[in-house]
């Protein structure tokens, strides 16, 4: 259900796993639903960029409108929290900080906190359980285990594509009519244009992501982790001004265990103790760019985290650190090399001051964008202002790898309005016989 079997991973002074969705429905299947719309703040960057026609925000507010009707989008409701949920709403109040419950595509969540391996009850609305049926069900072609390798231009223009089946003997050719649409994400995106003979100085360029890190608390209560949507509560507060977003996550057992202070008795003492703790996520806004190019065995990712973006890490986890105490926890584990094992109350300050080397760091990088930007003028980007790459009339692509700043905000709404807002032009032209 991932990509390399969850394998695949940014190289820089640390490792980072890149995490993606590779079954039918995508990261929507093992993601966990969140909805954002792009802030105000991040659409006036894109503007600034001469993009505020091409991705104009009442049109996209139109589609956010339509989409999250269609996919029953609410505020994780209280009965669906569970514990660790609840833990980050009671901090907030505390600190007084900025906090609510999330937005999720869920329609009566059972809050088994197994979003990040596919909804057990059916309750997510990713794509494989709406828009890829209704899609089918309108005629719409769904050929699952068929990897596009290329896109036949000729002439300026995308003619068809190329590719192999997986496990199966043989190649095929899609013949295209009027367009090639490309949504490949972010890190396949630039891959596929580069084999199709697509030449920019900007492509597989301005690699961009939302790296994360965990923390977590042991509390004296009982046993919180395992039940509750799981991410249903976000704090806010210092998204703007610190970059950095507070999110809950729980996660099976398995995953818990494997991050866990210690090693033998120790480790084991700690498992015992799983089942009380609170794991909170830091996601930085980066301002890290890298690049994506094809390797050998996959792609080859490059990401190095600034100087200013382990300052926004550091101060962030100092501020989960000071939720999780105001939640009630005795103890926090910070999971960083260099730092203690454990954490008491009134020693969250030592988190600011850690270690700057992101290999001291856990690591997971999420929310993929920009190796494919759009830019009206060709010597800026990839792809203009019609999402049609520069130079190829009919060859569109719809997807994060377009996005020209990083958003800061989980991004698969904003994806979903950009991708409905090029399918409505492409029949726009259609209609008029271009």
């Amino acid at each position: 259900m991932f990509r390399d079997m969850n394998g695949q991973v940014a190289r820089g002074r640390a490792f980072i796993p890149v995490i993606q969705g590779r079954t039918l429905g995508g990261s929507t299947v093992i993601n966990s639903a969140i909805v954002w719309r792009v802030p105000d703040d991040v659409l006036a960057e894109w503007a600034a960029l001469g993009l505020g026609d091409a991705l104009p925000a009442t049109e996209l507010h139109r589609h956010w409108d339509a989409i999250e009707k269609d996919l029953d989008v609410a505020s994780t409701p209280p009965e669906a929290w569970g514990g660790f949920n609840r833990l980050m709403h009671e901090a907030a109040l505390k600190l007084g900080v900025r906090g609510e419950p999330t937005r999720r595509y869920a329609k009566d969540c059972g809050g088994t906190a197994r979003c990040l391996t596919g909804c057990p009850s059916g309750a997510k609305r990713s794509m494989l359980t709406t828009y890829l049926p209704d899609a089918e069900a309108k005629g719409a072609l769904i050929v699952t285990g068929a990897e596009a390798r290329r896109v036949v231009l000729k002439d300026g223009r995308a003619v068809a594509v190329e590719g192999r089946l997986a496990g199966r003997e043989g190649r095929f050719v899609a013949a295209a009519r009027r367009a090639v649409v490309v949504a490949a994400s972010a890190i396949q995106t630039p891959q596929l244009l580069a084999r199709s003979g697509v030449v920019s100085a900007h492509l597989g360029e301005h690699f961009m992501g939302h790296p994360g890190t965990p923390i977590s608390g042991l509390f004296d209560g009982p046993g919180s982790l395992w039940r509750g949507a799981t991410q249903g509560y976000d704090v806010t507060h210092r998204r703007r001004d610190g970059r950095v977003k507070i999110e809950t996550i729980g996660l099976p057992p398995e995953v818990v265990f494997a991050r866990l202070p210690g090693a033998g008795a120790r480790w084991k003492a700690r498992m015992a103790e799983a089942a009380r703790t609170a794991v909170f996520a830091v996601q930085t806004r980066a301002w890290a760019e890298g690049s994506v190019r094809e390797g050998a065995f996959g792609a080859n990712i490059h990401y190095d985290l600034t100087k200013r973006d382990m300052m926004q890490i550091r101060r962030g986890l100092r501020f989960a650190a000071e939720l999780l105490f105001a939640a009630g926890a005795r103890e926090v584990w910070p999971g960083v090399h260099g730092l203690p094992e454990r954490l008491l109350p009134g020693q969250e300050a030592r988190l600011e001051y850690g270690p700057d080397d992101p290999a001291c760091y856990s690591w997971i990088l999420s929310h993929l964008f920009g190796t494919a930007r759009m830019a009206a003028h060709r010597g800026h980007g990839v792809v203009g202002t019609d999402f049609a790459v520069h130079g190829v009339s009919n060859l569109v692509v719809a997807d994060s790898s377009v996005f020209p700043t990083n958003l800061g905000v989980n991004p698969q709404h904003a994806i979903m309005a950009v991708a409905r807002l090029c399918a409505e032009r492409l029949a726009e032209r259609r209609n008029g016989g271009a």
